[in-house]
């Protein structure tokens, strides 16, 4: 729009505000929103019955057994209050969680219950909770009327620690060793029904991006729905060190052949490739090695050569490979 015909526009809708239709409009306005402002602080003024919800907490649960459903985290209130007092509390000015003990004191079991169903009666505890709420309200209601608890009994099992995590190492280095977990078990306890099914606790999972040192961390267990753990985190330390690679000759060593026959293989060693810590480079020897040739798995077969497997490596190295894989044979008397 061009300047002129804004300014145009402007200088009508000036005109219009300055009429006295439009004044004796704005005044009229004036008057209703105060009206309404008293009609509103009138009507707060008053007492109304109406519903509050409530969130609930439940504590002092017993010990010895493991609560397996969800009671209500929130309860209905049918109170009584003024208008003021009631705007507060549907705003948020007035937080007020409720907190039930739920223990052996106040729980009811329910008779002829094969699953620990367990009650507590919200009539039983209506003096508490009316308490719990300010002194200008007035407690006429409460639903539900019955909160439900299913307690298991519990039971401990020692299981082992797993890390759950991925590394990511740089150029030539790789962990040397095996991983330390500490402490490498802990104890759960929790319902039968988990406890004993469960094989290991996990930690949480995490990803270690370009390790070139020795890790060592902290990691949180991983949780599992009614479960406790005797300790919430475990010590990692993963040894970590710069590699090479190393080739050594290894014989082949013939097992499970006939009484009175020798197996003799061609050729009689294998060449095993794998990555060492530099630091043990002159250490690794062939002895340390085993690689057999087992006459049980071509007995039966039409293959006239036998596979080789490694069932011996020392356990400072990493990625092991071996050819061949297969040798020939004969058998000799």
């Amino acid at each position: 729009m061009p300047k002129s015909a804004a300014s145009d526009t402007f200088k009508r809708l000036s005109h219009k505000l300055k009429s006295p239709a439009s004044r004796e409009f704005m005044t009229y306005l004036v008057f209703l929103l105060i009206a309404v402002i008293i009609w509103y602080l009138n009507a707060l003024n008053k007492d109304y019955i109406t519903d509050l919800k409530v969130k609930v907490k439940y504590t002092d649960l017993p010990e010895d057994k493991v609560l397996v459903n969800s009671p209500p985290d929130r309860l209905t209130l049918t109170v009584n209050a003024q208008g003021f007092t009631l705007l507060k509390y549907k705003l948020g000015f007035i937080w007020y969680p409720v907190t039930l003990e739920a223990n052996y004191q106040t729980l009811r079991k329910k008779k002829s219950s094969e699953n620990g169903e367990y009650f507590i009666t919200t009539q039983s505890v209506f003096d508490k909770i009316a308490g719990e709420l300010s002194s200008d309200v007035k407690l006429r209601n409460i639903s539900p009327d019955t909160l439900k608890f299913i307690l298991s009994e519990t039971t401990q099992k020692t299981v082992s620690v797993k890390a759950s995590i991925s590394m990511q190492f740089e150029k030539e280095f790789l962990p040397k060793g095996k991983m330390q977990i500490n402490p490498a078990s802990i104890t759960v306890t929790g319902p039968h029904s988990i406890v004993d099914t469960m094989q290991y606790a996990y930690t949480r999972p995490k990803t270690f991006k370009k390790l070139n040192d020795t890790l060592r961390t902290k990691l949180s267990l991983q949780p599992v729905d009614l479960l406790k753990y005797s300790v919430s985190e475990v010590g990692i330390v993963q040894a970590v060190e710069r590699h090479t690679e190393a080739a050594v000759t290894v014989p082949v060593e013939p097992i499970n052949t006939p009484e009175g026959l020798t197996m003799k293989t061609f050729p009689g060693a294998i060449t095993v490739n794998c990555m060492v810590p530099i630091i043990d480079f002159e250490k690794l020897q062939p002895y340390m090695f085993r690689a057999v040739a087992d006459y049980v798995t071509v007995k039966d077969s039409e293959e006239k050569r036998v596979k080789i497997t490694l069932t011996k490596s020392p356990d400072f190295v990493s990625d092991i490979r071996f050819h061949p894989k297969s040798v020939d044979f004969i058998l000799e008397k």
